[in-house]
């Protein structure tokens, strides 16, 4: 993996609005690194691709848990009216619309998960 230093696009932050995408800026800082990106080999791609696969199959073990225990969809904060619903949709293997794994990723060791974003409402933007 290689960052490759470039100039920031001038006018990154009025296409970022333009397209709905109000929160560019956070705190009076950019919300992302505009001056340069990153650069893998097709190992590194392949790496990510795999641990990626199988995070998402581990996290879907965690919602089959959570959604089979009164006491984890409690602990979860899921409204109590939405359970019956939560689980069928479940039960019935709705299809989701995106999964964001949040990763940590040196190009020298696996990458590690540090969030997991599923259908939520940023979707929609």
């Amino acid at each position: 993996m290689k960052r490759v230093a470039i100039s920031e696009r001038p006018d990154w932050r009025e296409k970022a609005t333009e397209f709905g995408f109000a929160f560019h800026t956070m705190y009076g800082e950019p919300y992302w690194c505009e001056d340069a990106y990153y650069q893998f080999t097709l190992a590194q791609i392949e790496e990510i691709e795999d641990a990626t696969a199988e995070l998402h199959q581990m996290c879907l073990k965690v919602v089959d848990k959570v959604v089979n225990s009164d006491q984890l969809m409690t602990k979860f904060c899921i409204p109590k009216h939405t359970w019956e619903f939560v689980r069928s949709s479940w039960r019935t293997n709705q299809p989701s619309l995106y999964s964001r794994l949040d990763l940590a990723y040196d190009g020298i060791n696996p990458p590690k998960l540090l969030e997991n974003n599923a259908d939520t409402p940023t979707s929609t933007v």
